[in-house]
């Protein structure tokens, strides 16, 4: 449950300070909230890119797959949208924040000196 409430402000987070005014009109408008419900029934709530590897899980994001940003005429076309699960949504779009950091990894590096008197750092 806690990681519940985290995604969801993390959503809203993002919903309210990240996304520009045109996008959030239309994810807010009737349009879009009636083409998400035809995806999702159609899609049987399943995530499509677990089930394409074998995997069944239930699923609530409706994902565009040529982005909103870059194809607005195809925004409420079902055939660019699949509901696909969270984990794999935060894949897809990585520059929202949601996914795992990288981690930059510390490297020792052994300085060897030419004279026997130097330090070794």
């Amino acid at each position: 449950m806690q990681e519940k409430k985290k995604s969801s402000k993390l959503y809203h987070f993002y919903d309210n300070y990240k996304r520009d005014k045109v996008a959030k009109r239309f994810y807010n408008s009737k349009a879009w909230k009636k083409c998400r419900e035809i995806v999702l029934k159609r899609d049987n709530y399943l995530c499509q890119s677990c089930f394409r590897k074998g995997i069944i899980k239930l699923a609530n994001t409706v994902h565009h797959i040529e982005s909103y940003k870059e194809r607005p005429d195809l925004a409420l076309d079902t055939d660019n949208l699949e509901v696909i699960c969270d984990p794999c949504h935060n894949k897809e779009h990585p520059e929202k924040g949601y996914g795992k950091k990288k981690i930059e990894k510390k490297v020792k590096i052994k300085v060897v000196s030419s004279n026997a008197n130097d330090e070794v750092f």
